[in-house]
């Protein structure tokens, strides 16, 4: 009977079993993958322009909600295409052009050269005194479990997607409020002295925040010729690997050799999350300007930088006397 069995599987089971393990185990092609895509394939061909629609509607009553409460245009405001884009961009100049209808839309997407995408929302928060990060995990997703990508000193991305539900967006606004009024509440409890720092944080969070700082130069050890700016971040990488080529210094000692005339250069990649790029990178020289816009940061996240030890800095052979202009 075993041998009958083992025979009817073999003519019956054996190739559809071997099939379906692969469908599991194959990597080229994964066939997990290729059905997902093509479900969503079929998702958008058939229902695409609904669900893209009703994901930048949602967005905009976001934006409607925190422009007409109160309370909330108190300490909140969703910023447009005139805060974020350049004049000389958007020859439209309409601050949200899908709020004022799709007609509006399709005007700013045929003559600006950029438009704000109507369903990412960027929320100043400058008013509240807590700056983004802060934000972010103290009072959004500690408290209410809500989460968020993107932060700026002053400011939080919300995005919509095909899957936002207007019980989401409900809660979402109602959650600012509550925060809204929290900020009122504790506002309202400060003494004098509090007011006062209360109002340095706000002004700290709405003023011009320091340029982000230009490329320097790499140092004459890196660079590549001297008719072009290039240089060899690869070689800095990998000196940056032997035994005493590197050492550490706090901001406060950099600062004053490079106002010294030193020539400090970076042994590795700084990159503080947000904005999410290099500020520096190896073999780069660093500037009195690079270290200006590090101390204004208030970001937990600086890849590359460690607060207790400060600035990795290649040293030794590597660092040469800078020369003079």
């Amino acid at each position: 009977m075993i041998h009958i069995h083992d025979q009817d599987f073999g003519q019956l089971n054996e190739e559809s079993l071997r099939e379906a393990y692969m469908t599991h185990t194959s990597t080229s092609p994964n066939y997990q993958i290729l059905a997902s895509l093509d479900m969503g394939r079929r998702q958008v061909e058939f229902e695409g322009y609904e669900l893209v629609q009703r994901q930048a509607d949602l967005a905009v009553s976001i934006a409607h909600a925190v422009a007409r409460h109160p309370l909330l245009r108190k300490y909140f405001r969703v910023l447009g295409t005139r805060d974020l884009i350049p004049e000389q961009y958007r020859e439209t100049s309409r601050q949200m052009p899908l709020r004022d209808g799709l007609a509006a839309m399709s005007e700013a997407w045929e003559r600006d050269e950029f438009v704000v995408d109507p369903s990412r929302l960027t929320l100043h928060i400058g008013l509240t005194g807590v700056d983004g990060d802060t934000f972010k995990h103290d009072y959004l997703m500690d408290k209410y479990g809500i989460q968020v990508n993107k932060t700026s000193r002053n400011s939080v991305l919300f995005m919509t997607n095909i899957g936002t539900s207007r019980s989401a967006v409900a809660y979402l606004v109602e959650v600012l409020v509550k925060l809204a009024e929290t900020f009122e509440d504790e506002q309202s409890g400060l003494s004098g002295l509090g007011q006062r720092a209360r109002r340095a944080r706000v002004a700290a969070l709405t003023s011009t925040p320091p340029p982000l700082p230009d490329f320097s130069r790499f140092a004459e050890r890196f660079r590549v010729d001297a008719q072009t700016p290039d240089g060899n971040m690869r070689d800095a990488y990998f000196e940056s690997y032997k035994a005493g080529s590197c050492e550490y210094f706090s901001a406060a000692e950099l600062a004053r050799r490079v106002a010294a005339g030193e020539e400090m250069v970076s042994a590795s990649f700084v990159t503080p999350y947000p904005p999410g790029f290099p500020v520096l990178v190896p073999g780069q020289v660093i500037t009195e300007e690079i270290l200006a816009f590090m101390s204004a940061l208030d970001t937990r996240e600086i890849h590359g930088f460690n607060p207790e030890l400060g600035f990795r800095v290649l040293t030794g052979e590597l660092a040469s006397p800078q020369k003079p202009a």
